[in-house]
């Protein structure tokens, strides 16, 4: 027996604490609710119960933002429903001042009413509001938009040189009016298999990666100006008859209010090269085939890194003469200019750059290249390597001048030029009339010098200017060659890579800004229908102009003539026909809101059911457990007592 030490009472003591603190906290958790109270009751359960948190309030503030776009598009329909109403009204007037029974006091009370009518029109469209926010901006999109697709074929193509764009339009409902590019399947191979599998084809899915190498080596900048570094391009080769034309590329342009869907496709004759009778065609052949793959390989990557401007206002002696440079002039310029030309036959050359944009235009932009390394400081020595190192410079800047302003107009270039020429072209039209004119001196000097520095060559910047095509294009360097990036695929077929960011286009589409975002423009707004940045999360909305001069496309209603009465029919039946195609986008996104808004609860119900497992405290269990802590700290303060009472038992000793 031992009186230092009452390990009984001890250890009691120890358990008693143990079953204590077991209480506190199941008492908290019954009293709160929640079994993770602290990080230390479930660390890993409550980082991911915080996560979970975190959606579910992120996603409940996106159902509501979701329904302020309801709210939104109710309030454009309420609007546009009097609008639709008093444009009816008025083509009631039209039709009845039409009439030749009316006098003409008649007619100009009829004038007078669809002139009060106009502007009650006008003043809706300034004055409808939501959150103090216009409802029809006068810069938004005009209702014309949905002409065509009320009228015409919904496909819009714009050929710029051996490119065609295709512009999809997108229907009220969001969705493209055609058939998607990437099920367009190519025609005009009698055997697609075989010619896919041909030796042919691998030699020109080597020229194109070879081409595509090369261009990220001599614009190393523009490249890194690009929305994406890896697009897929199709591969097709079949005669087509295209009237001598060797290949043609493809581009294909699709977007709705998330995204950017381009297709493309690389098209090569197989009139001109057969595929059977590949394996025998000469070195010369083959290297001619792959500076035409150049050529297009070139347009594709311009496609790809200036869309606006190419589907735009950019000048043909630009696209196709920039294309050259690759290539190489293919004789476009060696047939009318070498060392024995004087200075008027230079000049009589330079004067033909808008009628001869693949010579001239070649000449033009080989000078521009030049130009721009020299005012960057660079050596003036006329060289492949100088000129490509200015064409970077210009192509750079047209970029950066795309993503900055993304009109895709002329001015981008003329910016572009301004800049790289350190101003002494301060436009595309200045550029072009000192370049065409006898009296540009350094323009004619470069030439000379130029003719003198390519010789005989090909004059292509993917080698020494005066290396012959045979060399450039060298059929032994190319087979086997790939790149990771602009991948060519050898299956007839058109191939589409969707974007969410980088492209603009001369239609009115949502803008869209670096951080992969559709943003805020001028043409509508966006709503954030998710719990994170990602542009799949991002709804745009278009607003309208609904003016009566945006209906009228700047005419008037005048009914104060037979004749104008008569003519303001179609007017105003047009402009309904409008306003039906705006009320129905705005019914159609209000339809697609209350689908999302329904996702949303959707998703929030779940996740907090998945959260509520991990964080919610099982009441009956822990009552269980409770129940149990009671008995355990009352069985524990019993022992205690006995424990303290032992050491009693040496007084009876000492007794």
């Amino acid at each position: 027996m031992i009186v230092q030490h009452n390990l009984a009472s001890m250890n009691a003591d120890r358990n008693l604490k143990v079953s204590t603190g077991s209480l506190g906290k199941s008492t908290e958790k019954l009293s709160s609710g929640f079994k993770i109270n602290r990080a230390a009751d479930d660390a890993a359960g409550l980082t991911i119960s915080e996560k979970m948190r975190s959606q579910i309030r992120g996603l409940t503030q996106a159902s509501a933002n979701t329904q302020d776009g309801v709210s939104f598009c109710q309030i454009a329909d309420g609007a546009l429903d009097e609008v639709q109403g008093m444009l009816k009204r008025c083509s009631e007037l039209a039709v009845k001042a039409s009439n030749g029974t009316n006098t003409q006091a008649d007619r100009d009370a009829m004038q007078s009413e669809i002139a009060e009518i106009s502007s009650e029109i006008d003043r809706v469209h300034e004055s409808a509001l939501f959150n103090e926010i216009r409802v029809f901006p006068d810069a938004g999109y005009n209702p014309d938009e949905f002409a065509a697709a009320l009228t015409s074929a919904p496909v819009k193509t714009v050929t710029a040189g051996n490119i065609t764009f295709t512009l999809e339009f997108i229907g009220t409902d969001g969705k493209i009016d055609t058939e998607p590019a990437e099920n367009i399947k190519a025609t005009g191979s009698a055997n697609p298999d075989s010619v896919a599998n041909s030796e042919m084809a691998a030699f020109v899915v080597s020229a194109a990666a070879k081409a595509v190498n090369n261009l990220s080596s001599k614009y190393p900048n523009l490249f890194n100006e690009a929305s994406t570094q890896n697009i897929n391009i199709g591969l097709e080769m079949s005669p087509q008859g295209k009237g001598g034309t060797l290949a043609t590329a493809y581009m294909s342009v699709s977007s709705n209010s998330s995204s950017t869907v381009t297709s493309y496709k690389m098209w090569v004759d197989t009139a001109d090269y057969p595929v059977e009778s590949f394996p025998s065609m000469s070195d010369a052949q083959k290297a001619d085939l792959a500076a035409t793959i150049a050529h297009e390989m070139t347009h594709l990557v311009m496609d790809d890194t200036l869309t606006s401007g190419m589907i735009g206002s950019f000048p043909k002696w630009f696209k196709e003469g920039m294309a050259q440079t690759s290539s190489g002039d293919n004789g476009w310029m060696g047939y009318e200019l070498d060392g024995t030309s004087t200075d008027t036959d230079i000049k009589n050359y330079k004067s033909q750059l808008t009628t001869d944009p693949y010579g001239a235009g070649y000449a033009a932009s080989m000078y521009l290249g030049w130009l721009a390394n020299k005012q960057a400081g660079g050596s003036d020595a006329v060289n492949s390597t100088n000129i490509a190192n200015g064409l970077d410079r210009l192509l750079t800047e047209v970029a950066k001048n795309i993503k900055a302003d993304g009109s895709g107009s002329n001015t981008i270039l003329d910016k572009a030029i301004s800049t790289v020429t350190g101003g002494k072209y301060t436009s595309t039209a200045a550029f072009e009339s000192a370049f065409s004119s006898a009296a540009d001196t350094d323009s004619l000097s470069f030439m000379k010098n130029f003719i003198t520095a390519r010789g005989n060559g090909a004059g292509s910047i993917f080698g020494e200017l005066n290396a012959a095509e045979a060399n450039v294009f060298d059929p032994s360097t190319i087979s086997g060659v790939s790149t990771s990036n602009y991948k060519v695929n050898k299956d007839n077929q058109w191939y589409s890579n969707a974007f969410g960011t980088g492209f603009t286009f001369p239609e009115k589409l949502p803008s869209r800004g670096n951080s992969g975002g559709v943003g805020n423009d001028k043409n509508g707004f966006i709503i954030q229908a998710g719990a994170a940045d990602k542009q799949e999360q991002q709804i745009f909305v278009k607003q309208y102009n609904i003016t009566m001069e945006s209906l009228l496309d700047g005419r008037e209603l005048d009914v104060s003539t037979m004749e104008g009465a008569r003519a303001s029919i179609a007017l105003a039946q047009k402009a309904d026909a409008k306003i039906s195609a705006v009320r129905s986008y705005y019914g159609a996104m209000q339809n697609r809101f209350e689908h999302t808004i329904s996702n949303l609860d959707n998703v929030v119900e779940n996740t907090t059911a998945a959260e509520s497992l991990i964080r919610d405290t099982d009441m009956a269990a822990e009552m269980v457990n409770h129940t149990k802590l009671n008995v355990l700290i009352q069985a524990g303060n019993a022992m205690l007592s006995q424990a303290m009472q032992q050491p009693q038992s040496v007084l009876q000793l000492l007794s």
